[in-house]
């Protein structure tokens, strides 16, 4: 069953996403990062990868709780299985901007 809890949690999960990538096309544009930026980026994408951790392992739990016993709907496991796969593709998705702004800032002359 597919409540405001799953739909808000997928949202804010696609914001956090959405607010990392603008933080790495900053970092690309301006070459560096301050010290106390650099304490926060690296908290927000402990953050992140703590919040992704938590949904694989609540959508892990679902699936063993419904092969178990039938107490929970399939649409439930479907909706956090799907939940799980998102947070991992966006997960890489800004390893690889990141990775890439770092490629492009190692390349720059000096």
């Amino acid at each position: 069953m597919m409540d405001a809890k799953n739909v808000s949690g997928v949202l804010s999960l696609l914001q956090r996403t959405q607010e990392l990538q603008q933080q790495s096309a900053d970092l690309a544009r301006t070459g560096g990062l301050e010290s106390s930026s650099t304490t926060k980026f690296s908290e927000d994408i402990s953050n992140a990868i703590k919040d992704i951790n938590a949904i694989q392992q609540q959508s892990a739990e679902t699936k063993a709780q419904f092969e178990y016993s039938n107490d929970i709907p399939i649409t439930q496991v479907l909706l956090d299985s799907q939940k799980s796969s998102i947070a991992f593709e966006a997960t890489l998705q800004i390893r690889n901007k990141v990775l890439k702004a770092y490629q492009d800032i190692m390349s720059m002359p000096v």
